[in-house]
């Protein structure tokens, strides 16, 4: 299977993934009070270092490791199983005290419930790690979209009907337990060799590990640095409110632009020996993310006001400033993050783990200057922060690929002068034009923006649009007559 068919299913995983949040989100907005957002993104901060763990921890140089002996896989399970059993056991044993840190019981009770699922996940980690490695993106689509219905529903059912503290909990139990239950009746593992494990694998998954490790942990700590100060300093009633704008502000980041991660990972570990072909394939994967994400992102800013009010209503339009410039942030970072994976990939993970320190570390400076003005102060710290840290990261790229900024400047620019075209256009609407209907503005707003953002792109990139408008073409008609066959 491809590379873009990969990302289609890592995209369509993803993507089903955050439609499912978001209406379960909008649901339980509507029934729970702000409150209880807060109260789980406090107790988040803590335990979602175990998650990560989980997702691209130890299980990292199994993918990267071209061998699939036992020694290696049952090495990793078991280290898998060990580290997160070390992780529940601290987590829970601490939940009183970061309850204290944070003075409220409702934190500690949260934690629990996470622990559960951070207990149940361990198992499967192992077997969803192998079909990454497999390219088997389609069965791991499948394993999410079920693990995310399944645990939506009982959130919903459990805030109508129980508890809105066991409401907000209930996914991260449910969803690491059917995931866990999914992957290992897609990829099995054999209970014959289950106690082959190897101390010279351990040694070398450790090594390679620990810097794969260590930067997802201080990205990690960079990306949840905000919520503890925010809560710590502002309250949870801020925090609720900004973790609402957080969620959408990093919409293309963390879901557009993970779905594309999670594929070049194991795509340029295949390819670590040939850099030229590496190159092209990031070079050409950001242009076609930039196409995608940068209008997402920086139109939702321009309708912010109205989509707030429409899906969450005016309790929550405080987020409205603070989204707009997280979403211009986002949209940034969505184009070169994923330079993460690539220096995974071709054995750089100790540059990726120095940059994640520097971003911790600028950012949580920056933060403790800049929190006592309030939410808006914090966004703009996260955008300068993105500023700051990316554009190191594509030196990095620059260094390591040999990419001249020309080549980078010739494949984002008719993406930037068409954005620009789309900005003016609504701008200069919303200007001229006023329409008291919040529902009406919003529509025609968004009618707007494509129309002008579609007509530019043609203009501006007309090659690669009909390029790819007749792949698709190509690609049906070719489908079609295989079914006639």
């Amino acid at each position: 299977m491809s590379v873009y068919k990969n990302t289609m299913w890592s995209f369509l995983s993803i993507v089903g993934v955050q439609i499912i949040n978001i209406l379960t989100t909008i649901i339980l907005a509507r029934v729970l009070a702000p409150e209880y957002f807060g109260v789980l993104g406090m107790a988040m901060v803590f335990a979602g270092i175990a998650f990560v763990i989980q997702e691209a921890g130890l299980s990292s140089y199994l993918i990267y490791n071209k061998s699939n002996s036992n020694k290696l896989i049952y090495s990793t399970f078991w280290m898998n199983i060990l580290i997160s059993a070390i992780l529940t056991a601290l987590i829970w044993g601490m939940s009183p005290h970061i309850a204290n840190l944070y003075k409220s019981n409702q934190v500690e009770e949260v934690l629990k419930y996470v622990c559960i699922g951070i207990g149940l996940g361990a198992f499967g980690s192992t077997s969803r790690a192998l079909l990454m490695k497999e390219n088997n993106f389609k069965k791991i689509t499948v394993i999410d979209l079920i693990a995310e219905i399944v645990s939506s529903i009982c959130a919903v059912i459990f805030a109508i009907y129980i508890d809105g503290i066991l409401a907000v909990s209930t996914k991260y139990i449910m969803r690491p337990m059917i995931q866990s239950i999914l992957s290992l009746i897609y990829k099995p593992l054999s209970i014959k060799t289950l106690f082959a494990v190897d101390l010279n694998e351990s040694k070398k998954i450790i090594s390679y590990s620990s810097n794969v490790l260590g930067s997802q942990l201080f990205m990690y700590a960079n990306n949840n640095i905000d919520y503890f100060l925010v809560g710590t300093y502002l309250g949870k009633i801020q925090l609720g409110l900004y973790t609402l704008a957080f969620q959408w502000g990093s919409i293309a980041r963390y879901y557009l632009s993970s779905a594309i991660m999670r594929v070049m990972f194991p795509e340029v570990s295949k390819l670590q020996h040939n850099l030229v072909k590496v190159k092209n394939m990031y070079l050409d994967i950001i242009s076609k993310l930039a196409l995608i994400t940068l209008p997402l992102c920086i139109g939702l800013a321009l309708v912010s006001y109205e989509f707030i009010y429409i899906l969450y209503g005016q309790n929550w339009l405080e987020t409205v400033r603070v989204l707009q410039v997280l979403l211009v942030a986002g949209g940034i970072a969505s184009i070169t993050v994923v330079g993460g994976p690539v220096l995974r990939g071709i054995g750089k993970p100790q540059v990726e783990m120095k940059i994640s320190i520097l971003s911790f570390c600028s950012f949580s400076l920056l933060l403790m200057i800049f929190i006592r003005y309030g939410l808006v102060a914090v966004a703009y710290t996260e955008l300068l922060r993105v500023l700051i840290v990316e554009s190191i990261r594509v030196l990095a790229l620059k260094k390591y690929l040999k990419i001249e900024i020309g080549e980078l400047v010739r494949k984002l620019m008719p993406t930037v002068k068409a954005l620009l075209i789309m900005v003016l256009v609504i701008v200069i609407f919303d200007y001229l034009i006023v329409i008291p209907n919040v529902y009406i503005s919003f529509i025609s707003k968004i009618l707007l923006g494509m129309i002008s953002y579609g007509g530019a792109i043609y203009i501006f990139n007309k090659n690669e649009i009909e390029g790819l408008l007749h792949k698709i073409k190509f690609k049906g008609v070719k489908n079609e007559k295989n079914i006639n066959c």
